[in-house]
């Protein structure tokens, strides 16, 4: 069954969503937490040990609903997706989505799952001795173990790893937001990443159009995907002018698979429905 909640569509036996999960995405998420996070992660950088400039990278740094994670970066061939938990007067921690929910969606794209607490006063509550404050989302929710996540030590290396499936939408879909932003000086965009929710863009042209796009992604060998025809005449009868889209992503030296930290050329067609 395909659910509805504003313009996203979304299959809740595949997702893991609910209409309930989404709103309490919405009323609950402190989006003061960003860059609280950011600063505390880009503080780090003088002090992280075997590690370049290059050998990490953010991956999604601002908030989107629906999520399964809130920030995401690549530190050499791992890449790590951080939940964010926030105490409670009962000192217990308090996610908006299910924690096991968000382990189930990082472990399905090759993603380490991690938790980042804040406190009441949403100062990160440093649960361990390491710098990095991140604690592993696994054993917190199924042993309720207080163990460390540490990006700078041997879990991650520069040995060869392909990117995962959430990492070649989320290229796709950023690179289409920042075509709208630079270059078609697009400001009013909404956007979001996760696997099986449609659609990925929505956004408002000049001549003040509301506009959505469905993104689909395919790697040079692969056999071209479909879309819907459900969502597609439900997305349509909302209104706006509708788009799909193929994003073909390829690397010029790895035909056929795309290794995490290199460039990713990315030929998108565009199918536009009005």
């Amino acid at each position: 069954m395909i659910e509805q909640k504003g313009q996203l569509f979304f299959d809740p036996e595949m997702t893991g969503l609910s209409k309930k999960a989404i709103a309490e995405m919405v009323k609950e998420k402190n989006e003061m937490l960003y860059p609280i996070a950011l600063n505390h992660f880009h503080s780090l950088i003088p002090s992280i040990e075997n590690m370049m400039e290059a050998d990490m990278q953010w991956l999604k740094m601002e908030f989107t609903v629906p999520y399964f994670m809130d920030l995401c970066f690549r530190a050499k061939n791992s890449v790590y997706g951080i939940i964010f938990g926030q105490e409670k007067d009962d000192s217990n921690i308090y996610f908006p989505l299910d924690l096991d929910i968000s382990i189930r969606k990082c472990e399905e794209n090759d993603i380490i799952p991690c938790v980042l607490v804040f406190d009441k006063n949403l100062d990160i509550l440093p649960l361990t001795d390491d710098k990095w404050c991140l604690i592993d989302a696994k054993a917190l929710f199924f042993n309720r173990e207080i163990k460390p996540i540490i990006p700078d030590n041997d879990n991650s290396s520069a040995s060869f790893k392909a990117m995962g499936k959430w990492e070649e939408l989320n290229n796709a879909i950023m690179a289409y937001v920042q075509d709208l932003r630079d270059k078609q000086e697009i400001a009013d965009i909404l956007y979001q990443s996760y696997p099986g929710v449609d659609p990925a863009i929505c956004w408002i042209d000049k001549e003040g159009m509301f506009n959505w796009m469905m993104i689909r992604t395919m790697k040079e060998g692969e056999e071209e995907p479909a879309f819907d025809p459900f969502v597609v005449d439900k997305l349509s009868s909302t209104g706006g002018k509708g788009h799909l889209s193929i994003a073909l992503l390829s690397n010029s030296n790895t035909k056929g698979v795309l290794p995490r930290g290199e460039r990713v050329d990315i030929k998108m067609e565009i199918e536009d429905l009005n």
